[in-house]
């Protein structure tokens, strides 16, 4: 029995020591930090200090209704994204919390230099969520960063624009930071991001367009049109609309239920190729012209062959600048025998690639127009 009391003694000495040499811990409290929403990098012309850094902060207030500015911001220039937060930690009395920075911001100048250092830093941060949405800043991310639409509430502007519950379009492009990472040390995989443009009054950000970073390549800008068909390729976008123009008749189709696959066709005597299913539905949502509900199988087919040329040209324009932004390469190396040259294999048979698209465009109704 004294035996135990001993041991119990022993034990309650060791764990009012260690609570007592606890030099302190990690946690602040809410009111001694600052929350960060955004950040942003741009590239100076200044060699000794290339890297300019903005940080998004969020400033605590007791109402959404309440007027007032709802944000500040903190701005520096310096050798390394890492010594620029450093030192802004000196420019705010509070500490800064990036737990709730959900997008990182990229100026297009920063586009001609070398990414792969930038994202190894945002990766590596243990502080920063691999879950923040990456996206291009045109023409610098501070002027996207420090736009501030009327309808903003709380910082949830840019976070609206990809998360698809406060906007959701087939011309918006969401990349997170971990699949940025992975398709730029990937083969196979290029990496695209979004293209943010502010207002000239900052009071407005725009997103229909993307940027592709095809290895070795320079940065190759798709216009909203193209963006929108990289989405049904890669996403399987349901929002998205397709315009038919056939003759003097205009019409525009809102799809409901979107379907992509693809299959790559290389075992055989003819020309190896990539085999591409597209099954679309969806209503007419608005016309030049009156519709005649008897001819819905007639406008489908108007719609598969429009759709077919456009996905097709899209391809093409991808395979003759050298880029996989939808995974092709990658789909190759996983369905093929693993050999020491099987990327390269890839590399010489992509540019050689036929495709064969096959689009289904049913149209279930002219609308509720009769």
């Amino acid at each position: 029995m004294s035996v135990i009391c001993t041991g119990r003694r022993l034990m309650a000495i060791i764990v009012s020591l260690s609570l007592i040499l606890q030099s302190g811990c990690g946690f602040k409290d809410i009111d001694k930090r600052v929350f960060v929403l955004s950040i942003g990098v741009d590239h100076t012309d200044n060699e000794e200090r290339p890297y300019k850094v903005i940080l998004k902060l969020a400033i605590p207030t007791g109402s959404l209704r309440e007027s007032g500015t709802e944000f500040t911001y903190l701005t520096k220039e310096s050798e390394s994204i890492a010594s620029a937060i450093r030192l802004l930690k000196t420019h705010a009395d509070k500490e800064l919390d990036f737990g709730h920075a959900k997008v990182i911001v990229f100026g297009e100048d920063l586009l001609h230099h070398d990414l792969t250092e930038i994202a190894d830093f945002f990766v590596r941060r243990r502080d920063i969520q691999r879950v923040s949405w990456v996206a291009v800043g045109s023409p610098n991310a501070e002027g996207v960063l420090k736009t501030q639409p009327s309808s903003e509430k709380a910082g949830s502007a840019l976070f609206n624009l990809f998360d698809q519950n406060g906007v959701e379009s087939a011309y918006i492009v969401s990349t997170y930071l971990f699949d940025f990472r992975r398709r730029m040390i990937e083969t196979g995989f290029d990496p695209i991001l979004p293209v943010l443009s502010s207002s000239n009054d900052k009071k407005k950000i725009v997103v229909n367009s993307s940027i592709l970073f095809a290895k070795n390549k320079h940065p190759f800008k798709l216009s909203p049109r193209e963006t929108k068909f990289y989405n049904l390729l890669a996403n399987n976008t349901q929002k998205l609309d397709l315009i038919v123009n056939r003759d003097d008749l205009i019409y525009t189709i809102a799809v409901d239920t979107a379907k992509t696959k693809y299959k790559l066709v290389t075992n055989t005597k003819n020309k190896p190729g990539i085999k591409l299913d597209v099954s679309v539905k969806g209503i007419i949502e608005e016309s030049n012209k009156q519709m005649d509900p008897s001819q819905l199988s007639t406008y489908s087919k108007y719609a598969s062959e429009m759709a077919k040329k456009e996905i097709t040209e899209l391809l093409k324009k991808l395979q003759e600048y050298d880029a996989d932004p939808i995974g092709f390469g990658l789909r190759y190396k996983a369905t093929r025998l693993h050999t020491r040259d099987t990327f390269k294999e890839w590399e010489e048979l992509y540019p050689e690639l036929a495709f064969d698209v096959n689009v289904n465009v049913s149209i279930m109704s002219t609308g509720i127009i009769e």
